[in-house]
């Protein structure tokens, strides 16, 4: 996610920040900026992989970091402009992921924008 934010905030031209991706150049900047000084103050395994602990310094396995719905909005719009705007090629120079796994990230960030809303829960509507 970090390297698709700041392709999209150093790397692609033309984008309009308010329209495509829903807050400003500065807004997505700080944005990356909180995500950055998250990611430097966390743990690595030898693999290179983030640990977090509980409370008693035990691994836990998660990689869980609060954003408003906004916010997530953001990420989830600068990763598709990402996406769409670099190609499989690019993107994977950039992020070192493929467009597969941008998708996948993609889809876990709509998810999270979908949940609060209950839309798993199935019911019937009322206007038909």
């Amino acid at each position: 996610m970090h390297q698709a934010l700041a392709a999209v905030l150093h790397a692609i031209r033309g984008v309009r920040f308010e329209e495509q991706i829903g807050v400003s150049e500065v807004a997505l900047g700080t944005i990356l900026e909180t995500l950055q000084v998250w990611v430097d103050a966390c743990e690595y395994d030898s693999e290179g992989i983030i640990v977090i602990r509980d409370a008693l310094g035990n691994p836990i396995g998660k990689f869980e970091k609060d954003f408003y719905p906004i916010q997530i909005r953001a990420l989830r719009n600068a990763l598709e402009v990402a996406l769409l705007d670099l190609g499989q090629n690019e993107f994977f120079t950039i992020t070192g992921f493929s467009l597969a796994e941008g998708k996948q990230l993609l889809d876990v960030l709509n998810a999270a924008l979908l949940d609060p809303l209950h839309l798993d829960l199935q019911t019937d509507s009322v206007s038909h």
